[in-house]
């Protein structure tokens, strides 16, 4: 793209602006109603929106205007056409200045927005529909465009618009490529869909809803940060968000424990970047890396192969990723360290070199479990390490807020829950000290709600109950049995979990492909005739993956736990019921072990917790 045409674009977009602003400056209303014959209804108590009732009262109010146009109707199809444009509004939703502001007040595309005229209407009807559909949109954007406060809000939109625009020249002048601005455009957009929706753990037992707007699920969490003071040599270590944190830095090693919401925030990360949010992200490119994707094949991605190791079905234009990665656009978002096998360990650390000597001007976020690598792991490297701090208790407030508003859009009944939890958090102390981070935040909010605000005191008890609920009660209580032609008690359920867990963790994988799974399930049934009796392999795995709840299938084709904490735990039941302390005890010094021994010593019984504490 020639300088030239970006000073156009510039130029043309300040002029829209003026012309915008010069527009919405007028008042009252906007005059795209002002028609003497059919006056705009007056309103005894003007409202704040116009919502379902007012655009009904509106519809009649003008079809008894048209006078001719509705007396050579039957009443019925008159009727019939006033409740048609009735419930298309209805659908749309109330219309206040943002949705006007949606269909850049104009009356024309509002409409266009409407649901089509619904069938069996009459020739005669649908001409009413479509005429009272128009001057509906024309009256709504009168109205609106008279309320208190409009211009303010008017003035906003202004800026915010003027900043996309911005934005999208400096891309485009960044990009020098209208093909590759094109394809940007549409990735960002993918991004935001894909990553826009987090599964909250509790809320996906109904199957009506399996996920839930990020802005919704997500808390900012602290992180720790290192700073070095001028004149003095030691390292001092304050808290701060986790989002300013991480845009103090281009290379970031984020560490912290299972369940403390470091993938979340690589979500977040992604989702704002594609949104070209205000902020060091503004112009960058985000790629998710999910390192357990790579682990089976062994092969780590260069640039070219970025999106389609992320499962992006998207083709780039050729050398797109990498003039992004030269240009210092590309935002390298790394997952999950510690699930890549210590034995692979070493060439992940050689791969992250080798594109940070190519692309030394990317950012680059990588995250791990603490006791997958030491803390400097890439201090060589110009990273700089941050740590996810445990929440705190107004951490804990947001997320159980967070979590009951998501159920509320449900449709569920959850005021008592929530109350209940915010005061038992604040006054047990069992119970605050296993609300550290948003894992074990969302299992005390779902089995509060399932267990009648009967809380378990123990992290043991805590997973023994979320696994009572997500493998029998869910379906029990809602009459659900053989779903998919198989039955499965509790023990056989958790039976075959654990043999899946352990296989992982001895294997060094936390994923596996969904044949090799279903072949493994095969062999185990071999000693479960009673539940070989009702079904294949497929079939039984099936039943697992859709009714358990504890397993996922992220991409197509693959199955992971629905959280590596279950995995563990289910593991650590097996080695200890398989007695293998042994084998406890040699992989102790394993990170990818360390939760696995620890939850093995609350299993054991006394007679096997010497040999699990010499694990420790």
């Amino acid at each position: 793209m020639t300088g030239i045409e970006t000073v156009l674009l510039r130029v043309a977009g300040t002029a829209a602006g003026t012309l915008v602003k010069s527009l919405l400056a007028r008042a009252p209303g906007a005059g795209l109603a002002a028609d003497p014959a059919r006056p705009a209804p007056r309103w005894r108590k003007p409202p704040a929106e116009l919502g379902d009732s007012e655009m009904r009262r509106l519809t009649e109010t003008l079809a008894a205007r048209l006078g001719p146009e509705c007396a050579a109707l039957p009443e019925h199809e008159r009727l019939a056409a006033l409740d048609a444009v009735g419930d298309g509004f209805a659908a749309l939703g109330a219309l206040d200045a943002g949705a006007l502001f949606a269909a850049d007040l104009d009356p024309t595309a509002l409409a266009a927005t409407l649901p089509p005229p619904p069938a069996g209407l009459a020739p005669a009807s649908e001409a009413l529909y479509g005429r009272l559909v128009r001057l509906c949109c024309a009256h709504a954007v009168e109205y609106v465009t008279t309320l208190p406060g409009f211009g303010a809000r008017a003035d906003v939109e202004l800026v915010r618009r003027t900043g996309e625009l911005a934005r999208a020249v400096d891309r485009l002048d960044a990009t020098g490529d209208g093909a590759a601005y094109a394809f940007e455009e549409r990735y960002a957009e993918y991004v935001a869909r894909t990553h826009g929706r987090l599964q909250l753990f509790g809320l996906t037992l109904s199957r009506s809803r399996r996920e839930w707007p990020l802005d919704v699920a997500y808390i900012s969490l602290a992180v720790s940060d290192e700073q070095r003071l001028p004149g003095d040599p030691e390292l001092h270590r304050t808290q701060v968000r986790a989002e300013q944190a991480l845009a103090s830095a281009d290379r970031v090693l984020l560490r912290g424990p299972a369940g403390s919401g470091k993938s979340t925030l690589v979500q977040w990360l992604a989702l704002n970047a594609a949104r070209q949010t205000d902020g060091p992200w503004s112009t960058c490119v985000p790629f998710v890396l999910r390192l357990r994707s790579f682990t089976a094949s062994g092969d780590l991605p260069l640039p070219e192969d970025f999106l389609h190791a992320g499962a992006v079905p998207l083709s780039a234009p050729p050398g797109w990723v990498e003039d992004l990665m030269l240009s210092g656009r590309a935002l390298v978002l790394v997952d999950g360290v510690d699930e890549v096998p210590q034995r692979l360990r070493a060439r992940t650390e050689t791969w992250l070199r080798s594109l940070v000597a190519a692309y030394p001007k990317a950012r680059y976020v990588v995250t791990t479990r603490p006791s997958a690598v030491p803390e400097d792991w890439l201090a060589g490297l110009g990273f700089a390490t941050r740590t996810m701090q445990p929440m705190e208790r107004k951490d804990v407030r947001a997320f159980i807020g967070h979590w009951h508003a998501a159920a509320r859009a449900q449709g569920q009944e959850v005021d008592a829950y929530e109350a209940s939890l915010l005061t038992a958090v604040a006054s047990r102390r069992d119970l605050a000290r296993l609300a550290t981070n948003p894992l074990m935040c969302a299992l005390l909010c779902a089995l509060n709600q399932d267990r009648r605000m009967q809380l378990p005191r123990a992290r043991k008890e805590l997973y023994d109950a979320a696994l009572d609920m997500l493998l029998v009660r869910r379906d029990t209580e809602r009459e659900i049995s053989g779903v998919e032609g198989v039955y499965l008690t509790r023990e056989e359920q958790i039976a075959l979990l654990q043999r899946f867990a352990y296989w992982l963790i001895r294997n060094g994988q936390v994923e596996v492909g969904r044949d090799e799974a279903a072949a493994m399930v095969g062999e185990w049934l071999e000693s479960m005739p009673q539940v070989g009796a009702q079904g294949g392999a497929e079939q039984v795995f099936a039943h697992l993956l859709i009714r358990s709840g504890v397993l996922l299938e992220p991409a197509p084709g693959s199955v992971v736990f629905v959280h590596r904490t279950f995995q563990d735990y289910l593991g650590a039941k097996a080695a200890v019921e398989s007695r293998d302390f042994g084998l406890l005890v040699k992989n102790a010094h394993e990170d990818t072990w360390d939760d696995v021994v620890r939850m093995a010593v609350g299993h054991a019984r006394p007679t096997n917790a010497p040999a699990c504490c010499a694990a420790c």
